[in-house]
């Protein structure tokens, strides 16, 4: 299989997104603590594939992308690598900021 394409990664940051939108707005991350998903994304690419290959990702593409990406810190490297060559197509930045818009909503904390 070839990396993850900006749609199929556009998939992943709209799922996160209404994983976030579940949660109520004041349990959410602050708003100044805002970031995007590429500020420090390396964590995140590990749980990304480890949800690839457990199954728990409703990504219709897991299986394949499970198959792409080892679940490893090796994996999550390639993933990154790979999410960073497609940062700046016009899906993956839209879909980027609305996970932002989602994911920080919570008044800053004390």
């Amino acid at each position: 299989m070839a990396p993850i394409t900006a749609e199929q990664f556009t998939v992943t940051l709209e799922n996160m997104a209404r994983a976030w939108e579940d949660l109520p707005e004041d349990t959410r991350l602050p708003k100044d603590e805002e970031k995007s998903f590429f500020d420090d994304c390396k964590q995140t690419c590990l749980e990304i594939i480890q949800r690839w290959h457990s199954g728990e990702s409703s990504h219709q593409d897991r299986e394949e992308l499970a198959a792409e990406y080892k679940n490893s810190p090796e994996g999550a490297e390639q993933l990154r690598k790979d999410l960073y060559s497609i940062r700046e197509d016009p899906f993956v930045a839209a879909a980027d900021l609305n996970l932002r818009l989602v994911k920080y909503t919570a008044v800053p904390r004390d």
